[in-house]
């Protein structure tokens, strides 16, 4: 099981910065399954909910 951490899901959601979201698609999509599904903490999921709330003001 792999942690995905703030960063990668926001990337991988907003695709803001090329590289970076290209990176954590890559990440998401060839290392998390159904099998073997990502693990997301819930402090993660708080700050996901913070960094898209502001980006949306």
């Amino acid at each position: 099981m792999i942690g995905l951490d703030t960063n990668i899901l926001v990337r991988y959601i907003t695709q803001d910065e090329p590289q970076q979201a290209q990176r954590a698609s890559r990440i998401i999509e060839q290392s998390c399954s159904k099998a073997s599904p990502g693990h997301i903490a819930q402090v993660v999921l708080c700050e996901l909910v913070w960094v898209l709330q502001r980006a949306s003001r």
